[in-house]
Order: structure tokens, then sequence, then C-alpha cells
């Protein structure tokens, strides 16, 4: 195993240009890649670029989806006494039996502290609990046949598990979940899709939002350190849709369903994501029918969103567009954030 070569460990212990690992290892150069991308891609390898310009300043380049190796970059281990993080992510898997095959090597690469998964489609006694320990993680849920259901993942105690909406809104939809992990406080959410907008489905959708909201305003702070992730099922702007022309009025950026996230905004709601991006065209959900990964015809509606204090210790959010690229995947890439782990 590449995480177990002692001579590896110790190169990019003392750090090491790419090009002189490669020399090192040129009998197994493909697998030494892959590993190095998993060590980056999980925050645990520096990678610092000056273009070989040994003058220059070098830049260190936070993993993105859309950056590779060259043969200049400077590599080295984050230390382990440097400042501690943890990652949370968040994934529509569309059911996590067919899934689960992806899911299992994804969690294996990424090593996330804690997952939160929606659209599961599997009731309680037929959740794949036993896999996701054996992974290493404890685990949360609450499922029905079919349609909806909401998961927490962590690797570490998850505390005040709460199902549902505290004044019962809801009940028979399997929507909402809430637990609290080191200090933080998540709520996994999948907001109802609303079918179109004449329809009682839409409806719904806006009672969903508006009952949500009230959910917040009654039972929690926005002082206090909470986390709101998953399919909201609604792109905040224009940046978030591929034809924002086409898209105006439609389900997923109708102007109630802006509104409803305005409100929540207002409450006290920060997009982690755009605090790191400002660019356009980065989905997080392509439609299978019109093959819209492969046009990049996609919408922007899986979301981290925090409270201002865990936003100031934000250190980077990411999609997982690779993901999706993958045999037999979810219609959703899963977002994954990284904070400094709050001092509890």
């Amino acid at each position: 195993m590449w995480s177990e070569d002692s001579a590896l460990v110790q190169h990019l212990t003392e750090g090491m240009r790419l090009s002189e690992l490669k020399a090192i290892h040129a009998d197994s150069s493909h697998q030494l890649i892959e590993h190095l991308y998993r060590l980056w891609r999980s925050h645990q390898l520096i990678v610092k670029r000056d273009w070989g310009d040994d003058t220059a300043s070098p830049q260190v380049l936070a993993y993105s989806n859309s950056l590779c190796f060259i043969p200049t970059d400077y590599l080295q281990l984050r230390s382990q006494q440097a400042e501690q993080s943890i990652s949370i992510a968040t994934w529509n898997v569309n059911s996590i039996r067919t899934r689960m095959p992806l899911v299992r090597s994804w969690l294996a690469a990424q090593q996330p502290d804690i997952v939160c998964l929606q659209e599961t489609k599997v009731e309680d006694h037929l959740y794949p609990a036993y896999e996701f320990n054996l992974a290493g993680y404890n685990v949360v849920y609450c499922g029905q046949k079919t349609y909806n259901g909401v998961a927490i993942l962590s690797r570490h105690p998850m505390e005040d598990v709460k199902y549902g909406f505290s004044n019962g809104y809801d009940s028979d939809n399997k929507r909402l979940i809430a637990a609290t992990v080191l200090g933080i406080r998540i709520l996994n959410v999948y907001v109802p899709q609303g079918n179109s907008i004449d329809s009682e489905k839409f409806a719904y959708k806006l009672d969903f939002l508006r009952e949500f909201l009230g959910e917040l305003q009654q039972n929690y702070s926005n002082a206090s350190p909470l986390l709101v992730v998953g399919d909201y099922n609604v792109a905040p702007d224009e940046r978030d849709v591929f034809d924002a022309e086409a898209m105006k009025g439609q389900v997923s950026f109708h102007p109630a369903e802006l509104q409803c996230l305005k409100q929540l905004q207002n409450w006290g709601l920060h997009d982690v994501y755009r605090h790191f991006h400002v660019e356009a065209e980065k989905y997080t959900w392509w439609d299978f029918r019109t093959r819209g990964f492969e046009r990049n015809e996609g919408l922007r509606i899986d979301h981290i969103w925090s409270t201002a204090s865990l936003l100031e210790i934000a250190k980077a959010c990411e999609i997982d567009q690779d993901n999706r690229a993958q045999p037999k995947p979810s219609d959703h890439a899963p977002v994954i954030a990284r904070f400094i782990t709050p001092k509890v």
C-alpha cells in the first residue's frame, strides 16, 4: 500500500518535486499519481507551484477538480501539528443501495469526517448501516421505500439526533434529520423538487421551505455554529443555472423559491461555496435524460450553508464533479466543505 511506503512518506514529509518523485518510483508512476491525488483531495498534501522558477514565490494550490499536477510542482505532506480541520459533505445519492459501490469507493478516497445523504430511498430496517460501520462511520437515518430518505454519517460521536420537524409537519415524508457533531449543529434537508409551477407539488415545496424557515427561527440561533446542508432543489442565482433565460420562472429557479432562499439568508445563513467561488457554470445536478453532464447543462442545487461563526473558520468548499463522471453515478455530485475544527 502506498500509504505504508516508508520511503514515499519520508520523501513527502521532507518535500520533493513531482518530477523527482516520479523518477524514484518510475516502475509504478501511474499508481503514484493516483495516490497523490487522493492525498491532495483529502487535504493531506500541500501542493506548491512556482512553474520551475526557484526564485519566484510559490503559489499554494487548493485542490480543485479542474487542476492537475505538473512536473515542477513541489509536494509536501501537511504537518500533523498543523491546524486541524473537519470535512463535511452533502450528496444526493439517488438510492443508497444502488449507489453503494460508488459511495464506498468515494468514502475511501475522500475520507470525509461527516457526510449528509439525501434521497436514500430505503426503509430503516433495510438500511446498510453495517457497511458504513465497517468503513469507520457512525450513522443515523430515516427513510422510506422508493422516495425521500436522509442520513448522516460521522467519524465522530453524534449527539441530540432529531428526525423531522419539531412541530410534526410533514411527518410522513422523511426529508429532515439533525445531529450535533463536535459542537456543530447539522441540519440535513431534502427539499421537494416541485414538479411544475402549476402543480400541488410546487405549492408543497413552497410550504416546506416556509416551514423550514420557521424551524430555524423557533429552534435555533444564527449566532450558534450551525450548518444547513442538502439538496435544496433551488439554484440561488443566474450563475447556478445553465440557461438563465430559459429557466426564468421555472421550477428550481422560480421567484417564489428564490424569495424563500433570500429569507434563509436574511435569517443568517451563508452559501459556503459562493464564499470561495464566484464563477458560473459550476453545477451539482445534471439531467440524465438530456445528457446534461456531457453538455455541462446543469443546476447548482445542492448546498452547504452556514452561520457566520462557521463561515469565519471555513477553509474550502468544492463540488466533486469527478464523481459524477464515474460508472453508474447519481445524477448529483457531492459537495465538500472544510472547516477548522471548532474548540468545544
